[in-house]
Order: C-alpha cells, then sequence, then structure tokens
C-alpha cells in the first residue's frame, strides 16, 4: 500500500504541474489576444497615418502649383541673381502682378543698363513705396 501512497502523491504533483500550466496556458493566451489587439490598433493608426501623409503629400504638390503662378516665368527669368525676400517683397507691392513687375523691371534694365539683379529690385521696389508715399 506504501506504494499506491507514492503513486497517489506523485498522481497529486502531476495534477498540480497541469493545473500550472493550464494558468500558465491561460495567461499567454490573454496576452496573445492583448497583442492582436494592439496589433490592429497600430493597423488602424498606421493607415490613418498614410492618409494623412497623402492628403500633406497632394497639399505641398497644390502648394507648389500656386507657387509656380504667382512667380510666372518671366519674373523668374528677371529674378536670376535676384534675393527671394526681393521677389516676394515687389510681388507683395504689386498684389501678385507678375506682368507689372516685369513691366517695370525691363523699364529699369534700359534706363540703367548693367546694374546687377538686386539693384533692379531694389531700385523698382524704392520707387514704388517712394511714389505711394507722396
Amino acid at each position: 500500500m506504501q506504494s499506491l501512497t507514492d503513486l497517489e502523491k506523485k498522481l497529486l504533483e502531476v495534477r498540480k504541474l497541469q493545473s500550472q500550466v493550464d494558468k500558465k496556458k491561460a495567461e499567454l493566451d490573454k496576452q496573445i489576444r492583448q497583442l492582436l489587439q494592439n496589433k490592429s490598433e497600430l493597423d488602424k493608426l498606421m493607415e490613418q497615418a498614410r492618409q494623412k501623409e497623402s492628403l500633406v503629400q497632394c497639399q505641398i504638390v497644390e502648394l507648389k502649383s500656386l507657387e509656380v503662378r504667382t512667380h510666372p516665368p518671366e519674373v523668374e527669368y528677371f529674378a536670376t541673381g535676384a534675393s527671394k525676400s526681393l521677389q516676394n517683397n515687389l510681388l507683395n507691392l504689386l498684389s501678385g502682378n507678375g506682368s507689372v513687375a516685369i513691366r517695370l523691371l525691363k523699364h529699369q534694365q534700359q534706363i540703367n543698363p548693367g546694374k546687377s539683379a538686386n539693384w533692379y529690385w531694389e531700385k523698382v521696389i524704392y520707387d514704388l513705396k517712394r511714389d505711394r508715399h507722396c
């Protein structure tokens, strides 16, 4: 009978171990479910991020096309060597009217040949400001 008690003890130990294994398995299953839920949430966030990135890319393209429209090719020709701040300043004074800017720059080139690009832009800006303050 003594051996039966030893077997019963071992059976109890096996059952305890089986119970511990079942508990660990349940914990791992719970963690796996949580990880899958987190993955699903991350996938949703990634999709939202891709959509926002796409929207921003579209806005950048749109802004670049607007920038090109506010600086006609002729103005870019005259802008060679002129600083961006001068270009923006003149176009702001003329409410974005590039054709007027071209006309004024060409006129200054005709009456003052051989000057630097910045000089022509500065002269036109100076004259516009001077004439508006009279």
